[in-house]
């Protein structure tokens, strides 16, 4: 929020929007090839992707074992699930993507709020904590307006007045800057994100002047 101090039309700012949306995404599996569809007749091109939940529903095929296969063919494939040959060096034109193929491991991001630095030291105590957001597991965009933080102005439509007390207003939410505030956003590293969310992510932010 004019972080520089050096555009004296503004007083500060409020964001009232913030979404968070990985970079990473994934096509679902076109077929899925197991004992029960192993004699479906198929007609794949170029691109198309076959997840194989147990090699026991392989018939006169091969395959690697199981995980996602994408076709890369030129041509047109056609036959059944369970004939068709995805790995052994036959020419099918079938890339192994491996069994974690389009797995999206949950991800906590956390925002805080600095005053007057560029440079925040954790140990300073030169920032203060807005809140967290976990992205669910193979869940592409979440919205965090269920977190940021209450404004002081009642809203005058309806909404979720759940865990209200009696006249109590409903309320928007969001979080005021004033000139030379800045927000971060950082990866907790916790779980599978230890070393950071590696895929990344975009951060989304909508509000004001004022």
């Amino acid at each position: 929020m004019d972080a520089a101090l050096s555009d004296d039309n503004n007083s500060g700012g409020v964001v009232d929007s913030i979404t968070i949306v990985r970079n990473d995404a994934y096509r679902a599996a076109d077929y899925t090839l197991d004992t029960t569809t192993s004699g479906t007749a198929v007609s794949m091109v170029s691109g198309q992707i076959v997840s194989i939940t147990t090699t026991g529903a392989m018939n006169t095929g091969t395959a690697s074992g199981v995980g996602y296969y994408t076709y890369t063919g030129a041509t047109t494939i056609t036959g059944k699930l369970g004939a068709l040959n995805y790995s052994g060096g036959l020419g099918s034109g079938f890339l192994y993507q491996g069994v974690g193929y389009g797995n999206q491991p949950a991800a906590t991001f956390v925002f805080y709020q600095t005053r007057n630095t560029t440079t925040p030291i954790p140990a300073s105590g030169d920032y203060n904590l807005l809140f967290s957001k976990t992205v669910p597991a193979n869940t592409v965009e979440v919205d965090c307006a269920d977190v940021m933080p209450a404004l002081g102005a009642p809203l005058p439509s309806a909404g979720n007045t759940n865990g209200l007390g009696q006249t109590a207003p409903l309320r928007a939410k969001g979080i005021y800057l004033e000139r030379g505030d800045r927000i971060y956003v950082g990866v907790f590293p916790d779980g599978p994100n230890i070393s950071g969310y590696t895929p990344g992510a975009h951060v989304y932010a909508q509000g004001g002047f004022f």
